[in-house]
């Protein structure tokens, strides 16, 4: 099995108390069998607690439920008492792994650490344009070549797509406009069917406000992302995203792409991590801009931060867009690239 890491995961450390927007925080903690199974064993108040606390929620899976939006065991100090009381080797897999996220293909293991945690998102944020460089596929993919095996022709596509992602010499709503006309082509191969040259005359008139509307019919943990969501909804259309957001946008899209473009191998689908991207920076870049000129009351890494934990770490709200992408043509490939091609042209 070979492991795979982006060149800054090593250096990322929890923060612990002095995180922003700590992983305790708004969640439901998972409770993984083997570590329940400890806990069943553990003596006194802290053992009673944790056995009067773990819960099994509407999936069926056994959580620590939290409480005004917070983990019951979260302490006035903001560290974790389960730490504090049993050590680090006691946590939940879940408390013991975020924001880190192993993803299995079989023959490889991709490393990756996730946006939603504010430290994670600094060390990405910084990164260069090489991070991703130890990860696999050949950039040079025909769209007609699919004579590959599935994962390899994956492997290809996706290292094309992050080449489109870090052509600076493109406005980045282009650039995020020919990832979907690459992919739009190479869905076409992955349905057994021919590539076809993409036709966007008349697309894209309605403007972004249908994105905002379905963002703010998610489930929302934290009122302050609603109030700001809303704000932005409001005044969406005059809102312009300008180049300097998209030089940090385009650490978010890279880290999106690589958590998430290889689901195609099961899913069959490569645009959905695509059109997922252009959702959030059609709505993180409005923000920004509403933001911008407020002074930033939530700073820029903040703002994609919280989309990450609000929306990718939300499966309800995930599902929920995927199938808008296969129901409601304002998200095909067609209208998108012309609404980004229009908004970089106001």
């Amino acid at each position: 099995m070979q492991d795979i890491y982006p060149r800054f995961y090593h250096g990322f450390r929890c923060i612990a108390n002095r995180c922003e927007d700590s992983c305790c925080k708004d969640w439901d903690i998972d409770v993984d069998s083997e570590t329940e199974k400890f806990y069943n064993t553990v003596q006194g108040p802290l053992g009673e607690k944790l056995r009067s606390l773990t819960v099994t929620d509407e999936y069926g899976e056994r959580i620590f439920r939290s409480g005004n939006g917070r983990c019951p065991f979260w302490n006035d100090e903001m560290l974790c008492d389960i730490y504090i009381g049993i050590g680090e080797e006691h946590l939940s897999r879940t408390c013991a792994n975020f924001p880190r996220v192993h993803i299995d293909y079989g023959d490889f293991r991709e490393h990756l650490l996730s946006f939603a945690c504010p430290e994670a998102a600094r060390f990405m944020l910084r990164a260069g344009a090489d991070a991703y460089e130890d990860f696999g596929g050949d950039y040079e993919l025909s769209v007609s070549e699919d004579s590959d095996d599935g994962m390899s022709f994956l492997l290809k596509a996706r290292e094309r797509t992050a080449a489109f992602l870090l052509n600076r010499e493109e406005p980045f709503a282009y650039r995020l406009a020919d990832c979907l006309e690459f992919n739009a082509q190479v869905q076409s191969l992955l349905r057994g069917g021919e590539p076809r040259p993409l036709d966007c005359k008349g697309a894209g008139e309605n403007g972004c406000g249908f994105i905002f509307d379905m963002h703010l019919g998610f489930e929302i943990m934290s009122e302050t992302w609603r109030t700001a969501l809303a704000r932005t909804a409001r005044k969406a259309e005059e809102l312009k995203i300008t180049e300097d957001f998209a030089r940090d946008f385009e650490k978010f899209a890279l880290y999106y792409i690589y958590r998430y473009y290889l689901e195609a191998i099961n899913s069959g689908d490569v645009l959905y991590s695509i059109q997922r991207i252009v959702c959030a920076y059609l709505v993180t870049g409005k923000m920004d801009a509403d933001f911008a000129a407020q002074g930033y009351p939530l700073s820029r890494m903040r703002i994609l931060q919280r989309y990450s934990k609000e929306v990718e770490h939300s499966y309800d709200n995930t599902e929920a867009l995927n199938a808008a992408f296969d129901a409601d043509s304002r998200f095909s490939p067609e209208n998108l690239i012309a609404m980004l091609e229009s908004i970089t042209e106001m």
